[in-house]
C-alpha cells in the first residue's frame, strides 16, 4: 500500500462521525481555497454549477453530482461570476468511537496554489459481499438531496440524541454511494447507450418526456429502449421522468412564492395532478414540503 492510499476498514464496522453539515446557495464569484481540510468532505450540487480543482484536474460540478475528498488533499472550489450554486456539504471522519461532532474549521488551512497539483488521497473500503474498493471520488445520483438535507437538519437543530441519528444517516449515505458505484460498474455499457435520454431529462425537467421520444433520441425501438432503461437506472422511463421533475420541484418550492408557480414552471397543466404526483414521490404535499423547507 502506498502512502497515497488510506484503507478505512470494513463498511459493516464503520462508525463515521459527522463533523459539520450545511445546505446553502453560494454567492456568485465565490471561492473556497486553495486549502487543505483535516477530515473528509462530501459536496453535492443541488442546482447551478461550480468547479473543483484537485489533483491537477478541474471538475465541473453540476446538478445531481457529488464529489468526495479527504485530508491532506489540496483543492480549490470556484463559482463563476455569472452562475449561482446551490449545494450541500458534509464534513465527516471515518471510524470514530465518539459520535459528537468536531468542527473542522480550526484544522482548515490555506495552501499555495501550486499544491493543487498534488495527488489526492485515495480511500479504500471493504464492502461485505463485494470486496475492497476505492470510495468514489465522483458520483452522479440525482435523488440524494433529501438525505443530505436530513443530515443538515439534524446537525443544525442538535436535538437530544442527534449525534446518534447523524451517525446512522451518514452510514446510510455512504452505503448508497458505494452501492451505486458497484451497480454502475456492472451497467456502464448500458448507461452509455441511454446517455442522450438521461441528458435530455436533466436539461428539460419541465417537459413530460414519453418513452417513445426518449427512445428516438437514443436510436432504439421503444420496447428495447424501455428494457435497457430499466436495467440501467432501476426505473421505467416514465417513472424516472416523474422523479426528475419532482427533484426539480423540491428546489423550486424553496425558491418560488407559490406552489402554482412551481407547477407552471415544470409544465404541469393541472395543479391537482402536480400535487398528487409530488405526494406519491415524497409522501407529503407540495405545501407541506414548502413549509418544512422554510423552517430549515
Amino acid at each position: 500500500m502506498t502512502d497515497s492510499v488510506v484503507h478505512v476498514g470494513k463498511l459493516s464496522q464503520q462508525r463515521p462521525r459527522v463533523n459539520y453539515a450545511n445546505y446553502m446557495e453560494s454567492a456568485t464569484d465565490c471561492t473556497w481555497g486553495p486549502r487543505i481540510i483535516p477530515d473528509c468532505q462530501l459536496v453535492y450540487t443541488i442546482d447551478g454549477e461550480a468547479t473543483l480543482t484537485i489533483g491537477g484536474e478541474r471538475i465541473k460540478m453540476t446538478g445531481g453530482m457529488g464529489v468526495f475528498y479527504g485530508a491532506e488533499s489540496p483543492h480549490l472550489i470556484e463559482v463563476a461570476a455569472h452562475i449561482e450554486w446551490t449545494f450541500a456539504s458534509i464534513h465527516f471522519s471515518w471510524d470514530q468511537i465518539s459520535p459528537v461532532p468536531v468542527h473542522p474549521n480550526p484544522g482548515i488551512v490555506l495552501c499555495p496554489a501550486s499544491e493543487i497539483g498534488k495527488a489526492a488521497l485515495v480511500y479504500t473500503i471493504e464492502v461485505d459481499g463485494f470486496g475492497v474498493m476505492p470510495f468514489p471520488f465522483q458520483f452522479t445520483l440525482p435523488h440524494l438531496e433529501s438525505l443530505f438535507m436530513q443530515i443538515t437538519r439534524e446537525y443544525r437543530f442538535a436535538e437530544p440524541g442527534y449525534e446518534s441519528v447523524l451517525r446512522g444517516l451518514i452510514v446510510q449515505l455512504l452505503t448508497v454511494i458505494l452501492r451505486h458505484r458497484i451497480e454502475e460498474g456492472r451497467d456502464t455499457a448500458s448507461r452509455r447507450k441511454i446517455a442522450p435520454a438521461l441528458e435530455a431529462i436533466r436539461k428539460q425537467p419541465d417537459r413530460a418526456w414519453t418513452s417513445a421520444e426518449l427512445a428516438r433520441l437514443c436510436g432504439y425501438h421503444p420496447t428495447y429502449f424501455a428494457e435497457l432503461f430499466q436495467q440501467s437506472v432501476g426505473a421505467a422511463p416514465k417513472q424516472y421522468v416523474a422523479q426528475e421533475r419532482i427533484r426539480r420541484a423540491k428546489y423550486l418550492l424553496i425558491e418560488e412564492n407559490t406552489v402554482e408557480a412551481v407547477a407552471q414552471k415544470l409544465g404541469y397543466a393541472s395543479l391537482h395532478y402536480f400535487s398528487r404526483q409530488f405526494k406519491q414521490e415524497t409522501g407529503m404535499s407540495p405545501t407541506q414540503f414548502k413549509k418544512r423547507s422554510t423552517q430549515l
